[in-house]
């Protein structure tokens, strides 16, 4: 089995570009990225429960262009899943897989190739699917994404729900005794003090975030969607 767990290819961060780096993930360093779509996608990698790791720049694919001459191609993407094949992903906006169709033909032809024989899947991903198709999940995400990393003394390998002061054992309390409920009614149930219920709005959605509970991604997250515990 393959195994990857630091990039072939480091990206410059420039000012002039729309480059850059995302702290927050779950393979624990900076993940980069080389556009805002890379950035738009990390971000719906983050949140997607299935996914046991990701790495970006993983693998050089070397291979043999129509005059012979050898090439070297670095796929965006290496994903793993826990119950499905790793997946390689190149990202393109839709005008550029059109206007480079040529260039980019034999690099995909060799991903799959090499796909084939590791026993993975090679996917094109593209803005329609990351901005059209995921737009919900995709919003859901940024929103989630600045409360993800909030507290830094909670160990996210643990599957259980933490208990690291009063108001988190309170939420556990409420929602293990009312079940799927929304954010609304388990803040309500919790405390009437409006300061004290904006305190636990924010560690509810913490508590998502860091899936500690559940929530339907596929719908626009507010204080009325339903919550429960994983």
């Amino acid at each position: 089995m393959l195994k990857f767990n630091k990039r072939v290819r480091e990206i410059s961060v420039k000012s002039s570009s729309l480059s850059g780096v995302i702290n927050i993930n779950s393979v624990k360093q900076p993940i980069q990225f080389e556009s805002s779509l890379e950035r738009d996608f990390i971000f719906l990698l983050e949140f997607n429960r299935d996914i046991k790791q990701y790495l970006e720049q993983p693998l050089e694919i070397v291979y043999n262009d129509e005059s012979g001459k050898q090439r070297k191609y670095i796929p965006d993407f290496i994903i793993t899943y826990y119950d499905r094949p790793t997946e390689i992903i190149e990202i393109k906006y839709e005008s550029t897989l059109k206007a480079m169709k040529e260039e980019l033909q034999m690099k995909f032809l060799a991903a799959k190739k090499y796909c084939e024989k590791q026993g993975f899947i090679f996917k094109v991903i593209t803005d329609k699917y990351i901005r059209e198709e995921k737009r919900i999940e995709l919003q859901n995400s940024l929103f989630l994404s600045r409360y993800k990393d909030f507290f830094d003394n909670i160990d996210k390998q643990k599957s259980a729900f933490p208990t690291v002061n009063s108001d988190l054992t309170i939420l556990y309390k409420n929602i293990k005794s009312l079940g799927k409920v929304s954010v609304r009614e388990l803040v309500n149930k919790s405390t009437r003090d409006e300061n004290k219920q904006a305190e636990l709005i924010f560690l509810t959605w913490y508590m998502v975030a860091n899936n500690y509970l559940y929530a339907n991604f596929t719908e626009r997250l507010t204080l009325d969607s339903l919550v429960w515990l994983s």
